[in-house]
């Protein structure tokens, strides 16, 4: 009887090791990003007609996996390998460092606000002049943020969101 219990306790021992490494092993290939610090980033040099591909391993031969749009932020980012970051946005990742900052960075920050007040299933319109009858050159969601303020003529606000620059009512603007 002795014996027996002594050969299920080994067993259970070695099972616990044997799904230890199991786990190990898999595992890996995540263990370097999971384990580093996570930092929100925003995208940062990327065209507005472009997008930041996400890629399964540091470097551009890497398939692409994803992809962030320009002026993102809010990209849970880990550890660095070379040139290449790992990201986690919606699809984990490499994307190349240079095209995202610390999103507590202030630089730039303080012209940069979000559309509030919009109505449920509206757009704020982007005019071409500081005025509602002036032509629609493009419109900015309800609630989008990272509208970026270039200037102002009275209530009105020039801004670019997405490569699109003109003017908004600055009273559907707020920090």
């Amino acid at each position: 009887m002795f014996h027996l219990i002594k050969f299920f306790a080994t067993f259970r021992l070695f099972s616990i090791a044997l799904v230890g490494a199991a786990f190990l092993t898999l595992a890996s290939p995540l263990l370097p990003h999971l384990v580093s610090e996570s930092d929100a980033a925003c995208v940062r040099g990327v065209r507005s007609n472009d997008v930041l591909n996400i890629r399964s391993g540091p470097g551009a031969k890497f398939r692409i996996v994803g992809f962030i749009r320009p002026r993102t932020c809010g990209v849970s980012t880990g550890q660095r390998q070379g040139r290449w970051v790992w990201v986690d946005y919606g699809r984990g990742g490499f994307v190349n460092a240079r095209f995202l900052s610390a999103e507590d960075d202030s630089v730039g920050r303080e012209n940069l606000r979000c559309v509030r007040g919009v109505a449920s299933g509206d757009v704020l319109n982007i005019r071409s002049r500081p005025n509602a009858s002036s032509s629609v050159r493009g419109y900015i969601p309800r609630n989008a943020c990272y509208v970026e303020v270039l200037g102002r003529s009275g209530k009105w606000r020039r801004i670019s969101y997405r490569g699109t620059r003109g003017w908004v009512n600055g009273r559907y603007l707020a920090r």
